[in-house]
C-alpha cells in the first residue's frame, strides 16, 4: 500500500490519512491535491501520477470535486482543448441539488 505523504494529512481532513491508499484512491487523491494542495504537494502528485494520468482526471466526472476556478487553471496548465473540456463542463453544470 503506498500511502500519502504526510506533509498532505492536513489535505483529508475527513478520513484517517494514513488509510488513504495512492493508488486504490487515485482519483480522490489527485481531487484533493488539486484542489487543496500547496505548490510543493501539486508538484509531488504530478510526479508521483503524470500529466497523462492528470488529464485522464480532468476529463472524466471525477473531476466534478474541483470547482471551477481549479478546473479552468488544469485545463489551461495541461492544454486540454475546448473540445475536449466541453464535454465535461457540461456535466460540471448540473446540480444535485435545485438551490
Amino acid at each position: 500500500m503506498a500511502k500519502i505523504p504526510k506533509e498532505w494529512h492536513k489535505y483529508f481532513w475527513e478520513v484517517r490519512p494514513e488509510k488513504v491508499d495512492l493508488e486504490k484512491n487515485a482519483w480522490y487523491v489527485v481531487g484533493r491535491v488539486l484542489e487543496w494542495g500547496n505548490l510543493e504537494a501539486v508538484r509531488k502528485l504530478r510526479r508521483y501520477y503524470g500529466d497523462a494520468r492528470l488529464k485522464e482526471f480532468l476529463l472524466s466526472t471525477n473531476s466534478r470535486v474541483l470547482d471551477n476556478k481549479t478546473m479552468r487553471f488544469w485545463q489551461v496548465v495541461l492544454k486540454l482543448s475546448p473540445k475536449e473540456c466541453k464535454r465535461i463542463s457540461s456535466i460540471r453544470k448540473h446540480r444535485v441539488w435545485p438551490y
